[in-house]
């Protein structure tokens, strides 16, 4: 059992022509969200994963996508289930 969470942005690059088809097979992966700009040939998409090996298998998926040109790894951070479901106190500073 794995105790860890990945949250990660990939920037990718499609062609225009199948922009729409791509954005529609990412709503198909679980724990993610899509964003696009209208006419463009690029999305960013957000998502969790509960591993490396499930980080690395989710790029390698969507790289062979029909229509996607490259993927390329923005931002990833992991971090322990269990410090997700702490509580953050937040202070109050005042001047």
């Amino acid at each position: 059992m794995n105790n860890e969470t990945h949250i990660v942005s990939l920037i990718i690059y499609c062609r225009p022509e199948f922009i729409s088809k791509v954005i529609d097979k990412t709503k198909d992966l679980p724990n993610s969200e899509c964003h696009s700009i209208q006419d463009s040939h690029k999305l960013v998409l957000i998502f969790e994963v509960n591993s490396e090996f499930a980080l690395s298998s989710s790029i390698d998926e969507i790289n062979n996508w029909q229509g996607v040109l490259s993927v390329q790894l923005c931002y990833h951070h992991c971090e322990p289930n269990e410090s997700l479901q702490e509580e953050i106190q937040y202070a109050i500073h005042t001047s």
